[in-house]
């Protein structure tokens, strides 16, 4: 079946408008985004890429960790996700500060010399008070926190006024790993709840699900989901994970990762400079993780990761002596960086310079730097999720080292799983069969990635949602003007 378009969908929802094209439309992504995990990046640029073929023109606004990588990486309007996040003079505050008028302006010197005059005297007495000083400060410390919260959700609410739909899109986004129930799963609650007394409607396109036990979480959840008039997830475990305290999800669609969807058009072509490097030696992208690393992960576990590096620097050093070209190239930035330091001082010394003359460590700013280094390689050696998930975008054949489930089922969806080790229990002497495995068996590998990609590019479930989500805005905005 055909999958429908915006105006063939908008023309089912109202009777008459303008065209899409014609229509100013605007949708806030609500995204645990910080700018540093080039997944999530990636899931961004997707979902505005293919909204934009649906409704060009269309206008973004990120609802996300990192306000200022939102707009320097998709060119949008962005807003604090967290109420945490205003601090003084952020861009929350100045924003407020600066709604005043000429007049007033011109009166406040004078009006804030005249309550620094009335406050002295209240200020002198409650230091003469033994013990009130610490009482009041004590008093400020549980109320700022309150009045940050008040503030945020005045101005989210006001933003979202302004909004035609409101979409919580991709990643692993349902889960209380970082932070417990009162940040991300809030979160959500609280954005979904702001957009319904906005009068805007929620959709949840291609959400996974994690760790999801607090009875608080669930409830946080719950309330989101229920308030959205459109859900999907990325595979049926997240499905069954959300099902199991929100019996309705067990009805809603399943729509692969939104990664996934990424239009060839958005893919960088191969520069050419890795094979240039690689003088004729097989290209081999070693992509790691700071999973369990202490002061990185939520839950550090310094053995786990120690055995993880070791492991790591001897296949590194064993790929360079087969004659193979490794590159080193992490698929999140930041905490992941801080990993290739452990693994070289992990290599023995007699293999330095081995490694050294068959080792390449590109930069990397977006995931399209990381997509370009992966179009001019062989093979992908990684642990991240959307490491992986890039690899399968870019048609190369990948060994994954899964540190959670959810690596797991991407190996499984595409029948990889005899390239699927796992973070507790690998050894590097896995990593080099499954890597020769993979060699002997590259044509098969490779037309089974490659079949995969074409149906998810060309699935009637993966156009029909965005062409839904693209529906949805644009009947509201019709329904305002």
């Amino acid at each position: 079946m055909a999958s429908m378009t915006t105006l063939e969908i908008a023309s089912n929802l109202v009777d008459t408008g303008p065209s899409a094209a014609s229509l100013q439309i605007r949708i806030a992504l609500v995204t645990p985004y910080n700018g540093g995990n080039l997944g999530d990046a990636a899931i961004q640029d997707s979902m505005i890429s293919n909204l934009r073929q649906q409704i060009p023109g269309c206008q973004f606004l990120g609802i996300t960790l990192n306000c200022e990588n939102f707009l320097r990486q998709h060119g949008a309007a962005a807003f604090p996700l967290l109420a945490s996040m205003i601090q003084p003079g952020s861009k929350l505050e100045a924003y407020q500060s600066n709604r005043v008028t000429e007049e007033e302006e011109v009166s406040a010197p004078a009006a804030r010399t005249e309550v620094q005059n009335k406050i002295r005297p209240i200020r002198r007495a409650i230091r003469s008070v033994p013990g009130l000083v610490g009482l009041s400060r004590r008093a400020r410390a549980w109320i700022f926190p309150v009045y940050r919260e008040i503030a945020h959700c005045r101005e989210g609410y006001r933003i979202l006024r302004s909004q035609d739909l409101l979409i919580l899109s991709g990643g692993g986004q349902l889960d209380e790993e970082y932070g417990g129930a009162w940040r991300l799963p809030f979160a959500f609650c609280k954005w979904t709840l702001l957009a319904r007394m906005a009068g805007v409607p929620c959709a949840m396109a291609s959400v996974g699900a994690g760790s999801i036990k607090l009875p608080a979480s669930r409830r946080f959840i719950s309330i989101a989901l229920r308030l959205c008039c459109y859900r999907s997830f990325r595979e049926e475990r997240s499905r069954a994970i959300v099902g199991k305290f929100f019996p309705r999800a067990k009805n809603d669609k399943v729509v692969p990762d939104l990664a996934l969807s990424l239009p060839e058009s958005e893919l960088p072509p191969a520069a050419g400079a890795i094979r240039r490097l690689a003088h004729g030696r097989p290209v081999v992208v070693l992509s790691p993780i700071a999973f369990a690393k202490p002061g990185s992960w939520p839950t550090p576990d310094r053995i786990a990761y120690d055995r993880y590096v070791r492991q790591m620097a001897i296949v590194a050093s064993h790929l360079t002596l087969q004659g193979h070209f490794v590159v080193i190239a992490c698929s999140s930035l930041g905490d992941d960086e801080t990993v290739i330091p452990d693994l070289l001082s992990c290599v023995d010394e007699d293999l330095h310079d081995s490694l050294e003359a068959g080792t390449f460590f590109p930069k990397i700013k977006t995931w399209r730097d990381f997509v370009a280094i992966l179009q001019d390689s062989d093979f992908l050696i990684a642990s991240r999720l959307h490491g992986t998930i890039l690899g399968f975008v870019t048609r190369t054949p990948v060994v994954a080292i899964s540190f959670d489930p959810k690596v797991d089922w991407v190996m499984e969806d595409l029948n990889q799983t005899d390239y699927l080790l796992h973070f507790h229990d690998f050894s590097a002497d896995d990593v080099l069969r499954a890597l020769e495995l993979i060699k002997r068996r590259r044509e098969t590998v490779f037309n089974q990635i490659a079949a995969y990609r074409q149906q998810i590019l060309s699935s009637s479930d993966s156009a029909r949602q965005y062409a839904l989500l693209a529906g949805v805005a644009v009947k509201h905005h019709q329904s305002k003007t």
